[in-house]
């Protein structure tokens, strides 16, 4: 794609009311007559993100920011319930934060990528453990860690997401920091900064 042509997260229009529901029935329409493997786990990829959108438009308060931690608390009931039968406990410890949607968005993005590599990756032959998510604001910015006490990695590039979070964290102007070790698990640090004056 060329540059001039990459989708700029900050000009993005608010959605009609009902957008996120209805594409993502389309999506899940898409996938009910999908038989191929490939093709199933990009359709199953984009609904996951809808949906993450979805949440994050409910969350979204006075001034058009955004109540972060009542997001990350909505995307953990989400994750707790995918691994309640798998032995893996999701903590979270987030602060009460107001983030401009124009960041909140790709942030949730990001939470969700490492989320879905964490539970995919990290447990795998029924392990048990835990994934903690961790998200603090300052005055210039947020912070996110997401560590899991899996089988950590020596070839973090399996977790195909990871491409994503560093271009969404790289186009914010952010930094990213992998912490990682075979059987001691995998730890991500997110900082994005954030102008005082883009908060409302």
């Amino acid at each position: 794609m060329a540059a001039d042509a990459e989708p700029r997260i900050a000009e993005i229009d608010p959605p009609l009311p009902g957008g996120y529901p209805l594409l993502q029935a389309l999506v899940g329409i898409r996938l009910r007559s999908v038989e191929d493997s490939e093709s199933r786990r990009h359709l199953t990829w984009l609904s996951d993100m809808v949906a993450a959108m979805g949440l994050i438009r409910r969350r979204v308060v006075e001034g058009g920011s955004v109540d972060f931690a009542a997001y990350l608390d909505d995307a953990t009931g989400f994750w707790r319930r995918t691994c309640e039968t798998r032995g893996v406990r999701i903590d979270l410890r987030a602060a009460p934060a107001a983030l401009p949607e124009n960041h909140a968005l790709p942030l949730a993005i990001i939470v969700h990528e490492l989320m879905s590599n964490a539970v995919r990756h990290a447990f795998p032959d029924g392990r048990r453990g835990s994934i903690a998510i961790a998200c603090s604001r300052a005055s210039d910015g947020v912070s996110l860690v997401v560590r899991d006490s899996g089988i950590g990695a020596d070839d973090l590039a399996k977790r195909d997401g990871l491409a994503l979070v560093e271009g969404l964290v790289a186009h914010l102007g952010g930094a990213m920091v992998i912490e990682s070790a075979a059987g001691a698990g995998v730890g991500i640090r997110v900082r994005l900064p954030i102008r005082p004056d883009t908060t409302h």
